[in-house]
């Protein structure tokens, strides 16, 4: 089994570098789609959440707002690390199954890795990065206030100390070619160290 966490600041372009490793043949996973997953009804998270926040998190057909999970969770240390405490078990298993099911690494993206503490849990850490001034841009691009996006970062890492403990660092500054030739190289590298079977 492989774990490749693949992680990086709001903006940083994770998701283009996930998209990236898919394109040269490696299964992928995100942590914000396996939260989401854990959201819907029916799973056992939808019904904690609805237990502890009631009605004012979910809309008329019951589901989970993640707009209002985000508002309570951003003012809140403690509902944030109550909800991190739920849905970070589940996700890890998720992710931990799939890994060993496959012969090759699996990438898993997840925004809040070092924040969680979750670098023990991978084989290996890649980081996205870019600068704060590309990062501001993208997000401001997104639609986001300067407000949501001060919001935002203050409950993250600076990608500066991310890049230093990472493993291995893509510098997601140039253009799309740039990305991907960065990705090959990382993947070159991880493959490398674990052997034929990856």
């Amino acid at each position: 089994m492989v774990l490749v966490g693949v992680t990086g600041g709001i903006g940083a372009g994770k998701t283009c570098a996930l998209a990236q490793f898919e394109a040269l043949g490696c299964r992928t996973l995100d942590a914000d789609a396996i939260v989401h997953s854990l959201y819907e009804p029916g799973q056992p998270a939808h019904q904690a959440m609805i237990h502890r926040w009631g009605g004012r998190v979910t809309d008329k057909q019951d589901r989970i707002r993640r707009a209002a999970i985000a508002d309570i969770v951003f003012e809140s240390t403690a509902e944030r690390e109550w909800l991190n405490a739920l849905v970070h078990p589940l996700v890890q298993r998720t992710m931990r199954e799939e890994a060993e099911r496959l012969p090759t690494p699996l990438f898993c993206g997840v925004p809040l890795l070092y924040e969680v503490g979750w670098e023990c849990c991978m084989n290996w850490v890649v980081v996205v990065w870019c600068n704060r001034d590309t990062q501001h841009q993208r997000l401001l691009a997104r639609g986001w206030s300067q407000e949501e996006i001060e919001r935002r970062l203050d409950c993250q890492m600076n990608m500066d100390e991310k890049l230093e403990r990472a493993d291995i660092g893509i510098l997601n500054i140039g253009d799309m070619k740039l990305l991907r030739q960065q990705c090959e190289h990382a993947l070159k590298i991880i493959v490398r160290a674990n052997g034929p079977q990856g």
